[in-house]
């Protein structure tokens, strides 16, 4: 099949150290367990330098466009000219698909043109930036809290606006969407961006609920966790809310049943290992030790 007949494709990025390269070999062999119909991007730098065993689980790779402003995650404003796809979901190396059910995704999500998961705010803190100080710098009456471990895009205008909008954010530099991971030589986060750009586009962010069973739940301030990839088990608590600084004092949990799951940090470490090892034994490819 060529390129251009390909209507709906992931794309993941592998970026800085080996283990980013090898979160991102896990996610196409989830992809391979769980949706096999749908092929998957790999965007890279110095492509050539990886190994054909490696590009090997992936269906298409491209060289990741990089250029002076964007490092780390806000690497993922300048993807939609690369990617081939009608159709495009952008997932988080640091994700897996835990279950056999992607398609009514892409049927939920088919009916926009660009969508992330997530609800709008108004007041509070998100991201750690303050809410209100947000939409003021971008112009907006709201902010949406989204996870941009998946991102849903088009290959038209509308999409592009988006994207175009979300660098100009950034370019611009206010501190108010300047969440700086300083962990990561302070390099600052994409969602701001993209959630500010949302609201100035008009585009409308993807809502579930806990009964109906979300496309990506992050493990991060997570607990109970019930992870079973060949069986399809996917399921952990989240809180409803804080009392304190959007992370402490939960106000209650509620169970999500995920079909991705979002291994913030790639914790919990020992579940994510396992999971690593079961994929890679059932493929047939070597493991990697990801927890000194």
């Amino acid at each position: 099949m060529s390129v251009e007949s390909r209507r709906q494709g992931y794309v993941t990025i592998a970026y800085g150290a080996r283990k980013y390269l090898e979160m991102a070999v896990n996610l196409a062999l989830s992809a391979k367990l769980n949706d096999s119909t749908r092929p998957i991007l790999l965007l890279a730098k110095d492509c050539d330098s990886i190994p054909e065993e490696t590009k090997a689980h992936f269906d298409l790779h491209a060289e990741l466009q990089t250029p002076d402003d964007l490092r780390g995650s806000a690497v993922k404003l300048n993807i939609f000219d690369v990617s081939p796809f009608d159709e495009n979901m952008y997932v988080d190396a640091d994700c897996l698909f835990m279950k056999p059910d992607m398609g009514r995704h892409w049927r939920k999500f088919s009916g926009h043109d660009f969508s992330i998961p997530g609800s709008k705010r108004t007041s509070g803190r998100c991201y750690g930036l303050d809410v209100g100080a947000m939409m003021q710098a971008a112009g907006v009456d709201f902010i949406y809290q989204i996870n941009a471990g998946l991102i849903y895009f088009k290959r038209n205008e509308a999409a592009r606006r988006v994207f175009e909008e979300a660098r100009a954010l950034f370019k611009a530099g206010d501190p108010a969407l300047m969440n700086l991971r300083r962990k990561r030589g302070s390099v600052a986060a994409d969602q701001p961006f993209f959630a500010a750009a949302m609201a100035k586009c008009g585009v409308d962010a993807i809502s579930y609920t806990p009964a109906e069973g979300t496309v990506m739940a992050t493990t991060y301030l997570a607990k109970g966790f019930e992870f079973d990839i060949e069986k399809g088990v996917s399921r952990l608590k989240k809180a409803t809310g804080y009392w304190l600084m959007d992370r402490f004092l939960a106000k209650g949990w509620v169970e999500h049943d995920t079909s991705i799951g979002h291994f913030i940090g790639l914790r919990p470490e020992a579940q994510y290992q396992r999971l690593s090892d079961v994929l890679r034994d059932r493929f047939g490819v070597p493991r990697y030790q990801f927890f000194n």
